[in-house]
């Protein structure tokens, strides 16, 4: 989770250091709801075309609790460095290189699975990537059980391609719609 979630972040904003604050944060975040929070999360049951048609957080709520930022859809305390934090204490890129890339070494080259991990995830458009539901349904849940399976075989994971297919079936069909809506000014034009 931590990987993907700093890959996800770093294709966004191309910030190496707080992608890795960001990825071990919301790993901690996860791991911790996952065995202490509620555990009827109806996003991880979402259907995928359910999940594309629902509103984004930012439309269903207002503004984050007093000491939290909005990041990708979701609410994170920020350090006095500037890191993402949680329970009282900063994750660092220093945490995320021991915590998450030591690990890593055992089975495979840290820098090459980056490599991997941000290739995997620029496969996702941006509004994907935005949205910490879709992100989990969509990128980060077909892969979770397979992904560092695939690495040790030699073969770099790739998204179902019935995911890919749709999304990029989505985005055409929402460029063709830009491309046929109307602004403003071509009614007053034709008025005039």
């Amino acid at each position: 989770m931590a990987l993907l979630q700093a890959a996800r972040y770093y294709v966004l904003s191309k910030d190496l250091n707080k992608a890795k604050s960001f990825g071990l944060n919301r790993a901690i975040f996860y791991a911790w709801a996952k065995y202490h929070g509620p555990h009827t999360y109806a996003w991880k049951r979402a259907k995928i075309e359910e999940l594309i048609r629902r509103p984004t957080l930012d439309e269903l709520r207002g503004k984050c609790p007093e000491g939290f930022v909005e990041v990708l859809g979701e609410c994170i305390q920020v350090g006095p460095n500037g890191y993402y934090k949680i329970g009282g204490q900063e994750q660092t890129p220093r945490d995320f290189d021991v915590e998450i890339l030591n690990k890593v070494k055992r089975i495979a080259n840290p820098d090459k699975v980056w490599e991997i991990a941000i290739k995997y995830v620029s496969q996702f458009p941006d509004w994907v990537l935005r949205n910490p539901q879709r992100f989990y349904k969509l990128v980060y849940e077909p892969i979770r059980d397979r992904f560092f399976i695939d690495i040790a075989r030699g073969v770099e994971p790739q998204p179902p391609k019935r995911i890919i297919e749709r999304l990029r079936s989505i985005d055409r069909a929402y460029e063709e719609a830009k491309k046929k809506q109307k602004s403003l000014l071509d009614f007053t034009s034709k008025q005039s």
